[in-house]
């Protein structure tokens, strides 16, 4: 850690850092309006954002988000559920992958060199956002206004999409669903609101197992007591972060479609220079 970093504050209070806590909420609710809004989960805005207002570990920041990321996913899903554009075909067949990803990267994480896939991943992005931005140029957004196709997915496709989603969360720390949703546009051929509906319920579901795995040996070694500076800065996350769920959920359904799409784009140029560029 920059050795500049340790002039930061630590959360240690909600009581006696109002401020900071309060800097802490705005995060949350900034990192589920994103979650919900592109189906990508908050951990990508709240992770980066807790190392700005904070000096506290990474991993203090990792654990923290957990939790926060299944409660923005949740939120997402329940609206989504009630839309009925949860692509479910998708949702099972890659959910084992995911899960037997998760535990692979773990494995890698030691020893594989990440920043190749930082790189790779960083070109599938590039070429997602050229896709979208050549979409919106010529004004075609397939069935922006129906029903999402019944067909279902190549199984192929949904294994490794969920393959990748567990091996490079592990390797890279980075939440699933940024790689869902333009696996699921580029190569799935899904329209935007399936897409943010099928990568929030994949997000949810993996979100679930990968907090458990971090949680539990933390509780078996440490008790409760270990995860006392995570449990404060889950607290003052998960409000906002809920309500920001819901709400990016809600908005998916009501901005129009091209709105949404250019958003998208925006995101996905941020995210594939942040491959680029490193940590």
């Amino acid at each position: 850690m920059d050795p500049t970093a340790t002039t930061l504050p630590i959360l240690t209070s909600i009581v006696d850092q109002p401020a900071l806590a309060a800097k802490i909420a705005l995060l949350g609710l900034a990192g589920g309006l994103s979650g919900g809004l592109f189906g990508i989960g908050g951990g990508l805005v709240i992770i980066p954002g807790l190392t700005i207002l904070s000096s506290a570990s990474i991993k203090t920041f990792q654990v923290a988000a957990l939790p926060v990321g299944v409660c923005v996913a949740g939120s997402s899903v329940v609206k989504h559920l009630r839309t009925g554009t949860v692509q479910w075909r998708w949702v099972r067949w890659a959910l084992p992958a995911a899960l037997a990803g998760s535990w692979i990267g773990s494995m890698l994480a030691g020893w594989l060199d990440a920043r190749i896939l930082e790189l790779l991943f960083g070109c599938f992005l590039a070429a997602t956002a050229l896709r979208e931005s050549w979409m919106l140029w010529r004004g075609k957004e397939p069935d922006a206004g129906a029903p999402a196709r019944p067909a279902a997915p190549i199984p192929a496709l949904a294994l490794a999409l969920g393959m990748l989603m567990g091996v490079l969360s592990a390797l890279l720390g980075i939440g699933g669903g940024v790689l869902a949703v333009p696996w699921l546009r580029m190569l799935g051929r899904l329209p935007m609101r399936p897409t943010v509906a099928t990568s929030s319920t994949l997000v949810l579901l993996t979100s679930v197992f990968a907090t458990l795995t971090r949680v539990v040996p933390m509780l078996r070694t440490d008790g409760p007591s270990g995860l006392a500076d995570e449990a404060l800065i889950a607290a003052c996350l998960l409000p906002g972060a809920v309500a920001g769920g819901y709400l990016g959920a809600t908005l998916v359904h009501r901005l129009p479609v091209r709105r949404l799409a250019a958003g998208f784009v925006i995101v996905l140029i941020v995210l594939a220079s942040r491959m680029f560029i490193g940590r």
